[in-house]
């Protein structure tokens, strides 16, 4: 069953599965996910003063099932972030989609828009940099880098440092789908991280959004000259410390 909710002007389909997850894989806890929701945020396609905007893009990559996401992340002064504004729609196509990180960026000046370039995406940001004056960088997920972002976006929740919005009926029903596809997202058998529900791409968004915020002091770029996010086989366990660990 699906439902579709105008998000501002944007359409937001909502797809419901149940698909059980054993909570000794799960990297977000439901209390996190739960304290994150705040009842006086809701999505709004507003910029404001004294705030520093972020984006995400997880571009669809197939016409088969896949969405494409854009988050837009606000952070104060405190380094306090909150989830401003979310597009997740299928189907589309590539003139489309330059058209809405452009209109992202009018609304938002946003200091960072980190774009997954796996594949052909990279044609995204090349088109980008010709046409708008975005401060865009690429972002080739490997294993390793996936895997940083992934427990960056866990570790933020878990400082209680990242707001849903849940102020309004539509902002619930975004928050209901992201929260889903968190409670999903887990360390499979193989030692992947992904979701194992039905989507995560509101998931690799947010986390790209949230990363992008880290991204002005260039520590990724960084990480991934140095060699750090070469695809080795490695356990994933071994891979962080205990203060970053699982959620049991």
């Amino acid at each position: 069953m699906a439902r579709k909710a105008e998000v501002g002007s944007l359409m937001f389909t909502r797809e419901y599965m149940c698909v059980p997850i054993s909570t000794g894989t799960s990297l977000f806890s439901p209390e996190h996910l739960d304290n994150a929701k705040n009842k006086d945020l809701v999505l709004k396609p507003l910029k404001r003063e004294g705030y520093k905007y972020f984006v995400g893009v997880d571009p669809a990559i197939s016409t088969d099932g896949d969405y494409n996401v854009i988050t837009v992340i606000e952070m104060d002064e405190d380094e306090n972030k909150s989830i401003v504004y979310v597009d997740r729609s299928k189907n589309v196509q590539f003139r489309e989609n330059i058209q809405k990180v452009k209109l992202i960026g009018q609304l938002f000046r946003p200091e960072v828009i980190l774009f997954e370039t796996n594949t052909f995406a990279k044609s995204f940001t090349q088109e980008l940099r010709q046409v708008a004056d975005l401060n865009i960088h690429d972002f080739n997920t490997t294993r390793r880098k996936k895997q940083e972002i992934i427990l960056n976006l866990q570790m933020t929740l878990e400082n209680g440092k990242l707001n849903f919005p849940y102020g309004n009926e539509e902002s619930r029903k975004v928050t209901s789908v992201l929260t889903e596809e968190l409670s999903m997202f887990a360390i499979t058998d193989r030692g992947k991280f992904e979701g194992i529900g039905a989507h995560d791409d509101m998931v690799m968004s947010l986390a790209l959004a949230n990363a992008a915020t880290y991204e002005m002091s260039e520590t990724f770029i960084l990480l991934d000259d140095m060699g750090l996010f070469d695809d080795k086989p490695s356990s994933p366990t071994m891979a962080y410390n205990s203060s970053i660990g699982l959620n049991f």
